[in-house]
This record gives structure tokens, sequence and C-alpha cells, in this order.
């Protein structure tokens, strides 16, 4: 049996071959990859097949069919000359049993490798000298692959001698793997059979666990800290290779170093509110309890103590409100420039670059301002605390030390008016006074919109307690709030195309809204005078600026097709492009009523602010235009927004599980608890679709009063 040489043209698999399955049989791109860059290994076992008349004699791969193919695909593709000589051993066998049985024995005898002795082969192989993408490239791998391989090539002796005497298995070895830090992987290893802990701590989470890969408050403290600081200061960060995504699930590698950032940046922050204050303020590491008996209340809001941060003087609140008012006009151009799909990529970064050179003065300016504010206290028996919430920011709030100290300050108050006064958590706009409870809750219980304009405490408490509800980041309120918006952008936009009444909703709204804008400036006294409480801008004010990944969720609505369609259908009207303003107006009066009653839509659209039925950003007006616009039910609402996987991806995955739990069986909720949180938007979205009108409860418009602000209604008539 002694090797020669045949071309391509000479050969074909054979017939008798018995490999049947064809995903495995052209299963050849890496082997194709090894022939390319290793050359031919082993020769094929080919049998003379019978010969056609007038053609010549050809002959059956009868053991190595999946080479032969790899060689045509490399002959096909012209990285081999169609004469490339294949090495092939001549078995002189006819007889069609032989021939089959040959073809099973030779599959059979063949045992493929198991899994750790591939890891073995490719740690040895890159500690040798050759590198990952060498590797990859002869084996048909991608480097990804292989790079995984090599890091469960790797694991501490121990734990690999576990992995190869069946020990442990795959998803523990790679949970191990999650560092190359061979020391800290035979630690936690050691750990869990020094304490003989049962297989429910083996499992490939538990083992994360231990090895801080993913851990929520060093994430949480990254974040505070800042990656770039983090970094800059010669912290490391370890991406677990095996993670579903990999750029979301790491390991700190300096803990020590992260909490020392973590210290000295809060440390700052109290030596700039005790300049602030003029106080030796004294910090906390948690807010007052409330306890009744022997049962814990939880935090005691009555003690909290709302101090905001207000300007030195009369120049520096002239030059705050100018630096802000300059940076939200570039950041609402720097988000268009960013949504806008006719830039090309050169031109939208040379726009940003542009926008960046007068934004950056202005933050420094802006820094400065802040920290020259001052913040009043009353009394001196007060004292705070400033933690880190889990999307890294923080969060400052003031306590009087206890009951004793808050009765004698309100009742030196009493006694001196001029007397700093001490401030329950506001709940309206600045200036207005809030008959509500002193606590957390009025503003839940207002129904009242926050300022854009208002302090940070209003927003950030509003802020707070959607996340306890609904479980959202900053980021996620903002693409609830915008989609809400969109929503009654196409509901005014389908009023005005129905013609359902003699005028349109948004006509009525805009001309009412303007009079009111303008007539206040004369009157101060009118009521309704901060823009806030109609949910739409001034004529000389721009809509608060949109993130740009918010407005990839707003696309994806039913709304923002209609929205957008009216916008495009305007854009292209000579009432908007004859450069004549003259000959515009007089393009925009030849129009019928129903033109009109649209533009005043879109008009109205482009003006209106972002609202949420939540508390805070609740705006009454919204849910009336709703109902007048003909989408007041929930079946109409649906027709506008669409659950997607991309909105259900925003809430934790208890929250999830939360709003499908009503609309599927004790049985479906079963297996739907099962899944990761990777795996869940998916069924949930499909359920949530089926589900009679389900519209997420920030997003919904209500006949009635917005609800929260009905039950405070209905407690204070009865």
């Amino acid at each position: 049996m002694s090797v020669t040489t045949m071309t391509i043209d000479a050969l074909c698999v054979s017939p008798f071959n018995a490999r049947r399955n064809q995903h495995d049989a052209n299963a050849i791109t890496g082997m194709a990859e090894s022939l390319a860059t290793r050359g031919q290994l082993y020769p094929l076992v080919v049998h003379p097949m019978p010969a056609k008349r007038g053609k010549k004699r050809s002959y059956g791969a009868l053991a190595g069919g999946r080479r032969l193919r790899a060689f045509a695909l490399l002959i096909e593709q012209g990285r081999l000359p169609s004469d490339h000589p294949i090495d092939v051993i001549v078995r002189d066998i006819t007889d069609k049993g032989e021939l089959h049985e040959l073809s099973l024995f030779e599959n059979l005898v063949r045992v493929d490798l198991r899994p750790y002795e591939v890891y073995a082969a490719v740690a040895r192989a890159h500690e040798n000298g050759r590198t990952l993408k060498e590797i990859a490239d002869t084996n048909g791998q991608t480097i990804e692959t292989v790079r995984r391989w090599a890091r469960l090539g790797n694991l501490h002796p121990t734990i690999f001698a576990a992995l190869e005497a069946g020990e442990i298995g795959q998803d523990q070895a790679k949970a191990f793997g999650a560092t190359d830090d061979v020391a800290l992987q035979l630690h936690v290893f050691e750990q869990i059979a020094r304490y003989e802990l049962g297989d429910w701590r083996r499992n490939a989470a538990e083992i994360r666990k231990l090895l801080k890969v993913g851990d929520s408050d060093l994430e949480k403290q990254l974040r505070f800290v800042g990656e770039q600081a983090y970094r800059d200061a010669g912290g490391r960060y370890e991406l677990d290779l095996f993670a579903d995504a990999a750029d979301q699930r790491g390991r700190v590698m300096d803990e020590g170093l992260l909490l020392q950032l973590a210290d000295e940046k809060l440390e700052s922050i109290r030596k700039r509110v005790r300049r602030q204050t003029g106080k030796e303020l004294r910090f906390e590491p948690a807010p007052p309890r409330l306890t009744l008996g022997n049962y814990d209340q939880g935090i005691d809001n009555s003690l909290e103590i709302t101090a905001e941060p207000e300007p030195a003087n009369a120049a520096d609140a002239a030059a705050l409100a100018s630096v802000v008012y300059e940076m939200t006009h570039l950041e609402s151009w720097a988000a268009a420039a960013l949504d806008d799909e006719e830039l090309t990529d050169d031109l939208r970064a040379h726009c940003i670059a542009a926008i960046d050179e007068h934004y950056e003065p202005l933050e420094a300016m802006l820094a400065q301002l802040q920290d020259r504010m001052e913040i009043p206290l009353p009394g001196s028996q007060v004292y705070a605390t400033l933690q880190v919430l889990q999307d890294g920011e923080t969060e400052l709030r003031f306590w009087w030390a206890n009951r004793q100290a808050k009765q004698k300050a309100e009742a030196a108050a009493r006694k001196d008016p001029e007397a700093p006064q001490p401030k329950s958590v506001s709940a309206g706009p600045i200036g207005k006074p809030v008959p509500l409870p002193e606590n957390r809750q009025s503003l839940a219980t207002s129904g009242a919109a926050i300022s854009r304009d208002h302090g940070s405490s209003e927003r950030m408490v509003a802020d707070n307690i959607i996340r306890d509800e609904h479980g959202l980041t900053m980021e996620g309120i903002q693409v609830m709030r915008s989609i809400r918006r969109e929503m009654l952008r196409a509901a005014l936009i389908e009023d005005a195309l129905t013609g359902a009444s003699d005028t349109s909703v948004a006509l009525d709204y805009l001309i009412w809204s303007l009079a009111r804008d303008r007539l206040t400036e004369i009157d101060l006294d009118l009521p309704g005078r901060y823009s806030h409480e109609r949910g739409i801008a001034g004529l000389s004010a721009r809509s608060e600026p949109m993130l740009p990944s918010v407005g990839a969720h707003v696309k994806r609505t039913p709304a923002h097709a209609t929205w957008s369609k009216a916008v495009a259908e305007l854009k292209q009207h000579p009432c908007i492009t004859a450069p004549d303003l003259a000959a515009a107006f007089d393009a925009f009066r030849a129009e019928g009523f129903g033109f009109r009653e649209k533009v005043a839509a879109v008009v109205v659209g482009c003006a209106l602010e972002r609202s949420a039925n939540a508390p805070g950003y609740q705006v009454p007006l919204h849910d009336r235009l709703a109902v007048l616009a003909g989408f007041g039910d929930a079946e109409d609402q649906r027709e506008l927004v669409e659950p997607t996987e991309e909105m259900l991806d925003m809430l934790p995955r208890d929250k999830r599980l939360e709003l499908v739990h009503p609309h599927v069986t004790n049985a479906e909720y079963r297996g739907l608890e099962k899944l990761k949180a990777a795996e869940l938007s998916a069924p949930v979205v499909r359920a949530l679709k089926k589900a009679d009108a389900w519209v997420h409860p920030m997003l919904r418009f209500s006949a009635d009063l917005p609800g929260t602000l009905a039950r405070t209604l209905e407690e204070a008539a009865a």
C-alpha cells in the first residue's frame, strides 16, 4: 500500500463511504484552512470506480471524503491549482460488501479527542511558540474559540486534573477560566472543597461569584469612579471570555485601587459639601430609621431636609443660567448631528468636534460655578448621607439628628421668621406651595410634572420612585418619556387627518397654549405661567435634547412611522421649501383647512415636552389631549406602540417577569422563571403581544385623571 498522487479530476467521493450525514460531510471550512496552511498530513484511501465508456477512469475516496471536499473548495476558490497533487493510497477492491465494511471500520476505529485533550494541546502549542492565530488558522477555528481553549488548557493543574477526572464539568471549568489568575482559581477551588460545599455551591454562577466576576458592588464603584480614571491610575479589568456578553461581564483586578479611588472621590464631594454648607458637616453611612415597637418601618423620611444648592450671588446666578442655556443648545445640536442620516461620517465627526470646542470650556465654567454654590442648612444638629447608587451616580441627602433638633429649629423659626426655614421634599414648581405630606410620597401623589429648569432634588426623587417601581435606569426613563411623546404626536396627526371635529385638537391646543404663553408674560398672576404645566415648550424654547440611544427606541414604534411621515411630507411642501417667505406663507394659506390642521399637529408635536405616566413626569393635559384625539383606550394606544425586546431589555429580570405574569399560565410562568436574563425578553415580548392591548404602565394615557392624582383627590374628598 504505497502512497501515490492524483489530481482532483481523477477523484470523487465514494458511494460506499459510511458517512451519510450531509452536515458533517460538508463541514469542511476548518479542514480547508488546515490544508491551505499546513498541507496534507494523511493520504486519502481510494478504490477504483467502474469505468464509464469514453471517460477517464476515476477513483472513489473511501476514507477522506471531507479532505477531498476541502481540496475541491480550495481549488474552486483559486487558492490551489486544479492540478494540485493529492496523496492517496489505492486499495484495489471491487467487492461492494467489502467496500462498505472497510469504510465502516475506518470510521469506527477513529476516536475523537476529548475536550480537555483539545484544551491541553492548544495550551502546549501556544506555550511552545505558536501564536493563537496560527493555531486558529491551522485548525480552521476562530481566534476567539482558540483563545478560550488556551485559557481552559492553562487552568491551575489541580482544577485541570479535576476536569480530566470528571469531578467538575465544562460549565464549571469555564467559570474558573473567567480569570487567568491561577492562584485565585486555586483559592476558590480549595475554598469550595475546604468547607465541603455541596454541588449547589459548585455551579458556574457561584464560582463566578466567589471569583468576583461581575460583582455588582465593584461594578457600581467602577461606574462611580469612571473606567478611564481607573485605568489612568493603573487599574486593570479582565473580561470573562466565556460570558454570554463578554463586554458586560468581567472582573476588577485591582480591587484595592478601585476602592481607594472611590474613597478619594467621595471625600472630595464631602469637602465640597462642607464648604458649600459652611459647616463641619457629619456624614453617616445610612439615613435614620423609623422604629415602632420592635418593628423597623424603614427610612424615617420625616427627618429629611431638602436643601438645594444656590448660586453664591446674583452674578453667579446669571452666569449659571447662561451656561446651562448654552450647554443645552449645544447638546441638542450634537444629538441632531448624530441622528442626521444624511451626514457622512467625516462631516458628522467635524460637527461634533466643532461643538466640543465650545462645550468643553462651558463644562469647566459650570464646574466652577457649581463648586461656589451654597447649601443653606437650618440649625446645627444635622447630618448628611452620601451614597453611591447602582448606576454610579451619587445621592446626597440631609437629615435632622433627631426629632428634638427638628422641633427646636421649627420653634425658633416661628419666633424668628427671618431665620432659615426647614423644608420638606418639594413636589411642585419653584415658588409653588405644596399642601401635601412632608415626605418623598408628596411627589408620588402630586400628579404634577417637574420643570426642566427645576433643581435636581425633585427630579432625583421622581427618578428614584420610578427606579423602585419599574426598575428603569436614567436612560430608560428618558426612553419611556420619549416614546410617550411620540405616541401623543402620532395621535394628534391621526386626529388632524381624520377631521372628526370642526377643528383639530392640535390646532386648538396650539392657539390656546401660545395665548397662555404670551399672556402670562404680561400678567404674572395668571395660572399656567410655567410651560411644563402645559406640557409644551414656549415659542423661544427648545425641547430637552434626546440621547441618540433613546432615539433608536423611539424609531421602533408605529407612532414614529406616523410622525416621521407627516414631518417628511411637510418638509417637501412649498410653504416650507420656498425661499421667499411671503410666497411660502401664500402657499400655506392656499391649502385647505385640513392641511393647516395637519401643520398645527406637526408644530405642536415639535413643541411637546416629554412626559410619562409616573410621579414627577405626569402632565394631565397630555392625557386629555390623547383622549380628545381618540386614543384614550388601551386598544387604540396599542396601535401607537408595540412591546419590543429592546424595550424589555431595559428592565431588570424580576420586572419583566412581573409584567408578563398576568398574561401567561402558571406553567408558562414557571418556564419563564427558569430562563436567564439574556433569554427572557423574547418570550416575554411574544406573550405581551398576544395580550389584549398591553401597553407599559409608564406609556399609558388615561381617560380619567392620572392615577396618582386621582387617588390624591379621592382621598382629599373622603
